[in-house]
């Protein structure tokens, strides 16, 4: 029989004030709750495994990766030629004249020649200083891969360590319903609550059974792309450590030196364009066999030769704005990268502050929630409260559970987006 002293009253007020009135979800208080998944159980890796190796993994599966070696090896190969004293392939040149179909009269001549294109004055020295940037600034563009790769692995583990502690708390949600549910049951048959109490619990334990699934399924699409990216089954935890108290942007920043170099290969290129006015000259070697007539003695002769084309503005200036223009784009970029550097760092540091003040409320949050749930719930044991006020305290208090497991992943996946900001690799 409930009571309804005054005293009793009051106090049910005094909780009632304390609890959601729009939630409807629920689970059982009738044992001790478990307490709330850490962000290491939240992640659950199925073997031991980093943030590092992941993304070693990844990287190896990637295209920039795969296309390296060959990447090096073209820069080498050009640097190759243009160490070279010739400018290009070497060319041969036969040729016969004779009077056969004519008059027939015995004239034969034979010519070979061999013809080497050379560098032009300045040519060979600033196409070597282009090859020289373009090689310097293949290792930042690399690292800029990697991090960009890095950052798809970041998030990639927060979503799956996200996804973890749904499913956890979703299955901690319908055992703690299936135990309510019992419980209303023995107190159906006791004669102690109404039957719809007990129809109520078993609707919110298929409720609760549905939300597991989907947490499943949740966490089964989101592990399979992170199979598809790292080729793992195993996830890492999101163990980043944080930056130092006042992190600031170095010189060294992967996508600055990338930039940078992206400068500096432009302005090479513009240099050769400006040297290279012409096509290449060409030094042609021949030997000539000559006979005038039956009966003549064969005469031999060495030719040389030099060719040296014409440089003109319809070859050369096309070339030289096109130039102008790269360069132009390439320091404007080297801005904008700064800005954005700077942008996302200062958003990083936000977001960071933003995220541990968000785990500080979640976690009051969830200390408040407990308080009240056990209050209601010992209410409900001693008669002294209601099924629907009970499943309230329940659902109220699992929605802390999750916001505040949510905030402790949300606070590690802002370490990592700083030091993604930072131009840190995992």
């Amino acid at each position: 029989m409930l009571d309804l002293s005054p005293f009793r009253l009051s106090r049910l007020a005094c909780t009632s004030l304390l609890l959601p009135a729009a939630l409807t979800l629920a689970s059982a208080q009738t044992v001790p709750p478990r307490p709330l998944p850490s962000l290491a159980e939240a992640a659950a890796p199925t073997g031991a495994t980093s943030l590092r190796e992941a993304l070693d993994a990844a990287w190896a599966l990637s295209p920039a990766a795969r296309s390296a070696d060959s990447r090096r090896a073209q820069l080498q190969a050009r640097e190759r030629a243009a160490s070279s004293w010739i400018n290009g392939s070497p060319s041969a040149l036969l040729a016969q004249r004779s009077d056969r179909f004519n008059n027939n009269s015995g004239l034969r001549e034979y010519e070979a020649e061999l013809e080497l294109p050379i560098w032009s004055p300045g040519v060979r020295g600033a196409t070597q200083r282009e090859l020289a940037a373009l090689r310097l600034g293949f290792e930042p563009q690399q690292q800029v891969a990697r991090l960009k790769l890095a950052a798809e692995v970041r998030e990639a583990a927060a979503s799956v360590a996200v996804a973890r502690t749904e499913r956890d708390l979703a299955q901690r949600k319908h055992s703690e319903a299936q135990t309510l549910a019992q419980d209303v049951e023995r107190r159906v048959k006791a004669g102690d609550s109404a039957r719809v109490d007990g129809l109520q619990a078993q609707s919110l334990v298929q409720q609760a059974a549905s939300g597991q699934e989907q947490a499943q399924q949740a966490l089964a699409r989101l592990q399979n792309q992170w199979r598809a990216l790292t080729g793992l089954t195993a996830v890492p935890l999101l163990d980043e450590p944080p930056p130092s108290a006042s992190p600031v942007m170095g010189p060294d920043h992967p996508v600055l030196q990338a930039a940078q170099t992206r400068v500096q290969a432009a302005q090479a290129a513009l240099e050769l364009s400006e040297t290279d006015k012409r096509d290449p000259m060409s030094v042609g070697v021949g030997i000539t066999r000559e006979r005038s007539a039956f009966g003549a003695a064969s005469e031999n002769s060495l030719r040389l030769a030099l060719k040296i084309p014409f440089g003109t503005d319809s070859r050369n200036a096309p070339r030289i704005a096109a130039a102008r223009a790269e360069l132009d784009a390439a320091q404007a970029e080297l801005d904008a990268t700064q800005r954005q550097v700077q942008t996302e760092l200062a958003s990083a540091l936000a977001e960071l502050d933003a995220a541990r003040r968000t785990q500080a409320s979640m976690a009051e949050r969830a200390r408040l929630g407990t308080e009240v749930q056990a209050l209601v719930a010992k209410a409900y044991r001693l008669g002294e409260s209601d099924l629907p006020t009970r499943l309230r305290a329940d659902s109220e208090k699992f929605e802390a559970d999750l916001s505040l497991a949510r905030a402790r992943v949300g606070l590690q996946r802002a370490v990592s987006q700083l030091n993604q900001a930072l131009g840190l690799l995992p």
